[in-house]
């Protein structure tokens, strides 16, 4: 609710992103909420030797939280914050020697519907671990670099706590697919969702549907087409690959390897030139390709 320039929100579904010290007892913390995007607040008396150290404890990020917020619209005080009670949900599960992931009752194939929108989360914190963990970090810093602000982001939410739970159930494991396959779509979904979804359906120029087996050249700020472009930054990618990220399938390695390539770029684009601290971290202790 706004009363002239002071905003209360009472009640509200909320994860942290980041937070920094403010003073000496205090925090300034980057929340994501569901109805209101990208959300900065004071949390005043959280830290130091008088401070109440469970409350601490909540703002630390990967645990779901109700929160009241209340100030101008710049920066928010944080009034009250509590879990988020479990929801009745069932649980997520994850197949380690199929390399697909399921909810139980359904066993939906994860490039299917592991992340749609009707699929259904269960937990109030994520346990996180190493590879799982440093890919958390990722998605948060994406979320932090691009969520719009005071804006009703819903389905980013979902989406956003989702990976999260897929992510929770891959911190054993030791197979890099495991983890491309959510994060690559966690990437593309939330290019849609922010109104900046990739044309993967016909060819740019001809307006003919995606041929399975012809190469084309990706336009950014375009789509694919058939015959290579002169003086125009583009991206070679298979058919193959395109008909698979229409339908957010990733059922082989070119498929990953062409739309990791894809997405970077598409997201390079929104970023700007300030690299992600979480790729370079994950980078260093891993040397991996992941992302």
């Amino acid at each position: 609710m706004i009363q002239g320039s002071k905003i209360t929100l009472n009640n509200k579904s909320a994860v942290v992103l980041h937070s920094y010290n403010y003073r000496d007892s205090s925090l300034i913390i980057n929340f994501f909420l569901s109805e209101y995007g990208l959300v900065s607040a004071i949390a005043k008396g959280v830290k130091g030797k008088k401070s109440k150290h469970n409350l601490f404890i909540l703002l630390q990020p990967f645990q779901r939280l109700t929160i009241s917020l209340t100030g101008k619209q710049e920066l928010l005080i944080l009034t009250s914050v509590e879990f988020n009670p479990l929801s009745n949900q069932p649980d997520f599960q994850f197949d380690s020697h199929s390399g697909t992931d399921h909810i139980d009752n359904n066993h939906s194939d994860i490039n299917r519907s592991a992340l749609d929108s009707n699929s259904k989360v269960s937990l109030q914190r994520w346990e996180l671990s190493g590879k799982s963990l440093y890919c958390a970090y990722y998605l948060n810093e994406l979320l932090l670099r691009l969520l719009p602000t005071h804006t009703d982001c819903h389905e980013i939410f979902t989406l956003y706590e989702k990976t999260l739970e897929i992510l929770s159930h891959l911190s054993t494991s030791h197979i890099s697919i495991h983890y491309e396959i959510p994060l690559r779509l966690f990437e593309l979904k939330l290019l849609e969702y922010l109104g900046y979804g990739l044309n993967l359906n016909c060819d740019v120029q001809t307006d003919l549907p995606i041929d399975i087996h012809k190469q084309y050249y990706y336009i950014l700020d375009a789509g694919p087409i058939e015959k290579k472009p002169q003086g125009i930054k583009n991206l070679a990618i298979s058919g193959h690959t395109l008909i698979n990220l229409a339908n957010n399938q990733f059922t082989d390695q070119k498929t990953l390897q062409e739309s990791k390539q894809l997405l970077k770029w598409a997201l390079a684009e929104h970023l700007g030139d300030k690299p992600l601290k979480s790729r370079e971290i994950f980078k260093q202790l891993y040397r991996s390709n992941l992302k």
